[in-house]
């Protein structure tokens, strides 16, 4: 097979491409999966719906972070880019010279706003969007901070022009229409009677972008697969160049050591003086009956160590919790669940096989108070007898994302269980699990 050319023609500008995937082994081979990148520094992305212009007295909480039946929470945590096809016109090209590919449509086709798991379908919207419902405006919003124009409808209309593309002798031209779209998957919540979030509950958007077209030209059938790698083509036959300004990509690469002291607001080189104003401590509490290997739940705590309550107004508190194997067979994974507590999101970033390592992200949504012990999530681990062994694990976490002046980074990266677990009386454990 010889690809001679391909090429995308597009409608709009501002296209966003997430989630490519590489063929594994074969051209024919693709493997789709239905996430961003596990550490991405562009994630969450945080849309608070508030019904007031100031956050009232409450006398559940002297502290209330919003105002009961009035404000909602939506958070992204993927953002994952489609190409809807809604049609395709082809063409043979038997002659000597080149042809166009050129149709006109017959039928009219359309696509929207789809929205499940909405809390906020009766509130109004954000400023321009609120003939749409509220939806359409935390979605636009999400949209926006990616660079792109969210769109409540498109469509392809009746006699709309497709082409004309040119086609080379002996070869095959196809050329098929549809709608550019991104999905925000995350959760939403209310606010509580206290002044407080709820536990999150799943949210989904699938938000119209541009209508796109996308053409191959190929001299065999195979060669109209979308597998093929446009990294094996030669420079004569090269895809059409993409522009950088236009075409931006949301999936950023896992991010290096120095962005990683951006996220965290802390340059471990410079010597610095502690600030004890605000900082949390993370640590783990089991049963006394849970044996390690065995099937139980552990939780997740953090403790706030600092003199004032510690929360996040204008961003996110998060922690990665890497579950590691600490005894019995490698490269074998264990069935672990997790939940979020008191307003906290957990979210499963996979197991890495190489590293025997499952992975998962804490987002938090409350405050910690000053003294407080929270609870933010627990983990439900099932029973480690394999085939291969008994599997003993245990947890390591690292706050990720912190306060600006949080600069006391000794008591929350890489806290291994073994060294900051107790149990029900308070009494240190081994901390394998």
């Amino acid at each position: 097979m010889k690809l001679t050319t391909s090429f995308g023609s597009v409608l709009a500008a501002g296209a966003l491409i997430l989630g490519l995937a590489v063929p594994a082994q074969a051209a024919t081979t693709v493997d789709t999966y239905p996430e961003t990148p596990k550490l991405n520094p562009q994630l969450p992305l945080v849309h608070t719906l508030h019904g007031s212009d100031s956050i009232k007295a409450n006398i559940h909480n002297p502290y209330p972070v919003c105002n009961a039946w009035e404000d909602y929470r939506t958070v992204a945590y993927k953002v994952t880019d489609s190409f809807t096809p809604a049609g395709t016109v082809s063409t043979t090209n038997y002659t000597k010279d080149d042809i166009n590919l050129e149709q006109s449509l017959s039928k009219t086709q359309a696509i929207k706003l789809n929205v499940q798991g909405d809390q906020t379908s009766t509130v109004s919207a954000n400023a321009g969007y609120s003939e749409k419902g509220a939806s359409f405006g935390i979605a636009a919003s999400f949209a926006q901070k990616i660079g792109l124009s969210a769109s409540y409808e498109l469509s392809w209309q009746v006699g709309q022009k497709i082409g004309p593309y040119k086609v080379p002798a002996g070869h095959t031209g196809e050329a098929s229409y549809g709608f550019r779209a991104v999905t925000f998957s995350g959760t939403q919540q209310y606010c509580k009677l206290d002044g407080t979030w709820s536990n999150p509950t799943p949210w989904v958007a699938l938000v119209p972008v541009k209508n796109e077209v996308q053409v191959r030209t190929y001299d065999t059938l195979t060669g109209a697969h979308p597998g093929i790698n446009p990294a094996e083509l030669t420079d004569e036959h090269e895809t059409a160049p993409v522009d950088p300004e236009t075409h931006e990509t949301v999936d950023a690469a896992d991010p290096t050591p120095e962005e990683v002291q951006d996220l965290t607001g802390v340059t471990p080189e410079a010597p610095v003086e502690l600030n004890t104003t605000h900082d949390i401590a993370p640590h783990f509490t089991v049963s006394s009956a849970k044996a390690a290997g065995y099937a139980g739940v552990v939780a997740v705590k953090l403790r706030n160590e600092g003199s004032k309550r510690y929360f996040n107004e204008n961003g996110v508190t998060t922690f990665r919790v890497d579950i590691k194997t600490a005894d019995g067979p490698q490269e074998v994974d264990r069935p672990i669940s997790g939940y979020g507590k008191n307003g906290a999101h957990i979210r499963d970033l996979g197991y890495d096989r190489a590293k025997s390592t499952r992975t998962f992200e804490i987002t938090l949504s409350n405050p910690v108070e000053v003294g407080d012990d929270q609870t933010v999530a627990t983990l439900h681990f099932g029973d480690g007898n394999t085939k291969l062994g008994r599997l003993k694990n245990n947890i390591v976490i690292t706050q990720t994302t912190r306060l600006a002046d949080d600069n006391s980074t000794n008591n929350d990266q890489n806290v291994d269980s073994r060294s900051a677990t107790q149990d029900d009386f308070g009494n240190d454990i081994e901390g394998l699990f």
